[in-house]
């Protein structure tokens, strides 16, 4: 069991240390589901159907990067021993991570237009592949983002002194009762 959670601590360091793992993994993805598939994921979809999908995953990976921007607000105006430590020791990771994730929502966004600008036929060709590469790397930046929230979460409870508070959050009263 210790063998696998320190496995585990080095795979997530590493990770968390390279970003542009992820624009690996969403080709390894691309590549994985062409060989199972055949085909893209877009394939079999009309042209009207293909249009809203792209217009909906350029939506979302606009809206997952407004995320990014308030986790940069929450870490630019945290404050605490634990936060300084961690700027200090991983100040310059956690804003590769910050402006990765920003580009490549982006990128995303602006790929899912590009692509909604190029899809004139009936069928899709090429454009396929590079919706569906898109499609891997908003999903595996989304997870980013999430581990970066939950780290300054995190930081931001022990800074606080509520390390103890366990999963639950209290609820102020302010109706005085």
């Amino acid at each position: 069991m210790r063998l696998a959670q320190s496995l585990w601590a080095r795979l997530l360091n590493r990770w968390s240390h390279h970003p542009a793992v992820d624009y690996v993994l969403a080709g390894l993805t691309t590549l994985a589901l062409a060989a199972w598939q055949r085909h893209h994921v877009l394939a079999q979809h009309s042209e009207d159907q293909r249009m809203n999908i792209y217009a909906t995953v350029a939506s979302v990976a606009a809206i997952v990067g407004g995320f990014g921007t308030a986790a940069i607000s929450q870490y630019a105006t945290s404050s605490g021993r634990r936060m300084a430590l961690l700027r200090e020791l991983y100040g310059h990771h956690l804003r590769s991570n910050w402006v990765g994730l920003l580009t490549s929502m982006l990128t995303v966004s602006g790929g899912c237009l590009g692509v909604m600008l190029v899809d004139t036929k009936s069928t899709l060709g090429w454009p396929g592949w590079v919706v569906e590469t898109l499609i891997a790397l908003g999903v595996y930046r989304s997870l980013r983002l999430v581990w970066l929230f939950r780290l300054l979460i995190d930081v931001s409870d022990h800074d606080a002194g509520n390390s103890d508070r366990g999963n639950t959050v209290d609820v102020l009263n302010i109706r005085g009762d």
